[in-house]
């Protein structure tokens, strides 16, 4: 392998593209977390919490997975299978932030779902004040 291949616009686009899967992925995790937390399921109420534009993670999952295969043909099978080694590790060990990261997005949604329905807003509230969110 050598070094300039890392520098190739396709390993950066993979690069950032993992990054932003690895974001969005925390963010469900968290939401997970917190609907556990509350004895509640996760799919008709955890999931709420998210934002509408959500699943937009779907293009960032199917664009990683292009720019592998991209790499695979163009650069080369053992820096491709490297890379996706690679993120596939550091997304099971690097621990996730996630108040930090995510607590004034799901505030927002719960503000968000106050103004349409105060009593499922004071829920929500509820849930996140419990985990300290």
């Amino acid at each position: 392998m050598e070094m300039e291949n890392f520098s190739h616009p396709l390993v950066l686009a993979f690069v950032i593209t993992w990054i932003i899967e690895f974001f969005l992925f925390g963010m469900q995790r968290a939401s997970l977390l917190i609907s556990r937390s509350n004895n509640v399921q996760w799919k008709g109420f955890g999931q709420y919490l998210l934002p509408s534009w959500y699943p937009v993670t779907w293009l960032f999952r199917i664009g990683k997975y292009g720019l592998f295969i991209a790499i695979f043909f163009i650069i080369g099978w053992k820096l491709a299978f490297g890379l996706l080694i690679i993120t596939f590790v550091l997304s099971s060990i690097l621990p996730i932030p996630y108040r930090l990261l995510y607590k004034n997005t799901f505030r927002s949604k719960v503000e968000k779902l106050k103004a349409i329905d105060p009593e499922t807003g004071e829920f929500y509230s509820e849930m996140l004040n419990k985990t300290d969110f």
